[in-house]
């Protein structure tokens, strides 16, 4: 697979279901080189933005992350900077320095599909693809091209060697809340793989997704590789939301019941024995469907990913490890468990025989969550119950109480089968306050929303002794079919305006080196950006947004409910941009960097949440 071949066929691959070992083409090993090399520039980018803000020391990155990397080498710092540190220096080894990127001229700078103009990441993306296929071409003989080839034949003969070891990823602890001096800091352990081995499980898992596919049920969302119902996308969290909408019309004159069911650290506590026993099934059923391909390679790397890891054998020692909190500036950390429910629920003899856990951030493991769910989902589809789950998330819908209660014994005698945890389901769907408030009602509702499993119970008004509202991936639906934001992803959005706007505060606090204007300007273009997209005002009615908050509320329509949500947005954000101009004072003359004249602005309704999320899709520009 020399470097012509890479650009004879461009987007060939995954057509039709070929050899495993054909899906590690240049093509494909480049394309996931070039997405890694523009996340990083996008991270970078960010920071500068701040640093051009701000004459701190602080903010600083080239200096900062010299010193930190060099911190790296000289085996001073923990797991995580090591391990970035070691990453971006392969990276820059195999891929061209950025000062030869090949610029791309002003019609490929717009995407073909939307006719817009192409993100800053796409266009890093596409701009190191030119220019990887530029020295291609003239058979280069440049240090990092000749590095990039052998990298790319190496990759290509371990994976025909059958012989690969996955060496074991790092554990980065991530908080779960803000960090915390009076108790326990929980974690969750996300894993980190070499850059070798993320390329060849990303490959593995692409091949491996779309073998299974047709063995999984379409009531499945998550990753996945079928197409929705218009064969426009591959089904997302969008489709669930579509669906139960759907179902909730065709029975709008009757109420419903419902069971909301959530698993406790599944890929902590799913076990590889269960694991490979599905995995072989599969397998087995695949070569009956796919007569002349070779699943032995692939499996062999299926295999490796389990061994590289478990929970119990990788993560829970390292709650005893001191050293390992002190190096990431985590006082009481912790990774919590189900070892108790195990014993409750009578799972294991003895647990130190088994492995038990897989990699959260492994490529492969939402495969294997489908894999191991699609037994719950067969039992729960011989019910008459609609049922739908994302992941390791799942509802049950039904206008009868007894089919309900029927599936979500299917589906937890299956969890038990599989020796997995649901969360206690909770049948208090309210109680009286405890401490009475002036303005309150009397009754709060507060443990329905604290119930992560919970049913059956009636979707219906409060006044018809039900509950009005579900959860499910980021929405809250109403009975009568009203659609807002949960309020976790609420509350999470108004979070982040705060952070944008702290971080600029902070930096300019300590030293401003541009103009008030420049500075309120760089503040509002990234909230307007992580809101609804990169609109201007010559594209405002247009504009097809890209990676936004208001990507993941496709479903949202105007109604009471989510209006009330969207000008809530929209007025904090308002509110923390004009309190940040409000407290900022114009630097001296002699400190201030030059700067392009200000073009004045007024980021009201066609940057708006309400605009962009509910207006837009009102006058059908959606």
């Amino acid at each position: 697979m020399g470097r012509k071949a890479f650009y004879r066929n461009p987007f060939s691959l995954f057509k039709t279901m070929k050899q495993f070992e054909s899906y590690f083409t240049r093509e494909a090993i480049i394309s996931y080189l070039c997405k890694l090399r523009s996340k990083v520039a996008k991270s970078r980018n960010k920071k500068h933005l701040i640093h051009l803000l701000t004459d701190s020391e602080k903010f600083n990155y080239h200096v900062n992350d010299s010193k930190k990397y060099h911190d790296a080498k000289e085996d001073t710092s923990n797991e995580f900077v090591k391990y970035e540190s070691q990453f971006l220096a392969e990276l820059n080894r195999i891929l061209p320095p950025r000062k030869k990127w090949i610029s791309l001229g002003s019609k490929s700078r717009i995407s073909k599909a939307n006719n817009q103009p192409l993100s800053s990441n796409d266009r890093n993306y596409y701009s190191l693809i030119k220019t990887i296929k530029s020295y291609g071409q003239k058979s280069s003989k440049e240090t990092w091209l000749i590095e990039l080839d052998n990298f790319i034949l190496d990759i290509q003969n371990t994976v025909l060697s059958g012989s690969y070891k996955i060496s074991h990823p790092i554990v980065f602890p991530k908080l779960k809340n803000d960090k915390t001096l009076k108790g326990p800091n929980g974690c969750r352990p996300l894993s980190l793989f070499a850059l070798k081995d993320r390329i060849i499980l990303s490959l593995t898992n692409k091949y491996l997704t779309r073998l299974f596919d047709n063995y999984f049920r379409d009531c499945s969302y998550a990753f996945r590789s079928k197409k929705n119902k218009e064969n426009t996308k591959i089904v997302n969290h969008h489709d669930c939301i579509k669906d139960i909408l759907e179902y909730r019309k065709k029975h709008q004159d009757n109420a419903l019941w419902m069971v909301e069911c959530d698993m406790e650290k599944f890929f902590d506590s799913v076990n590889h024995g269960i694991i490979k026993v599905l995995f072989s099934e599969l397998i087995e059923k695949a070569k009956i469907d796919n007569i002349g391909l070779e699943f032995k390679n692939v499996s062999i790397i299926f295999n490796e990913f389990l061994e590289c890891y478990s929970f119990n054998k990788n993560v829970l020692p390292l709650n005893a490890s001191e050293t390992y909190w002190e190096s990431y500036k985590i006082p009481n950390g912790e990774f919590e468990w189900v070892a108790k429910r195990f014993t409750e629920l009578k799972y294991y003899e003895n647990i130190e025989d088994e492995r038990i856990g897989v990699p959260q951030g492994g490529a492969l493991s939402g495969l294997i969550a489908n894999m191991v769910l699609n037994n719950a989902d067969k039992e729960v589809m011989k019910t008459d119950a609609f049922y739908v789950r994302f992941c390791d998330d799942m509802l049950i819908i039904h206008p009868e109480y007894d089919v309900c209660l029927k599936a979500k014994e299917n589906y937890t005698n299956a969890l038990k089968e599989l020796k997995l945890v649901p969360h206690n389901f909770n049948s208090k769907l309210f109680e009286k306050r405890k401490k009475q408030k002036k303005n309150l009602p009397e009754i709060t509702y507060a443990p329905f929303w604290k119930g992560k499993s919970k049913g059956p119970y009636k979707w219906a008004s409060i006044s018809d002794n039900g509950f009005p509202w579900i959860s499910f991936v980021g929405y809250e639906l109403h009975h009568e079919g009203h659609v807002r934001v949960r309020k976790k992803s609420f509350e999470k959005e108004i979070n982040k305006q705060k952070e944008v706007v702290d971080e600029i505060r902070k930096a300019v606090k300590s030293g401003m080196r541009k103009s008030k204007g420049s500075v309120s300007e760089s503040a509002i273009h990234r909230l307007v950006g992580m809101s609804v997209g990169r609109v201007t005002i010559k594209n405002y009615e247009t504009v097809s947004n890209d990676l936004c908050w208001k990507n993941g509320f496709k479903e949202l329509a105007s109604n009471k409910y989510s209006i009330q949500q969207i000008k809530q947005l929209d007025r904090n954000r308002s509110r923390l941009y004009y309190d940040l101009v409000k407290d900022m004072k114009e630097p001296d003359a002699e400190e201030k960097l030059e700067s392009k004249p200000r073009q004045i602005i007024h980021f009201n309704k066609p940057f708006s949440y309400y605009y962009q999320v509910l207006e837009r899709k009102d006058k059908g520009l959606e």
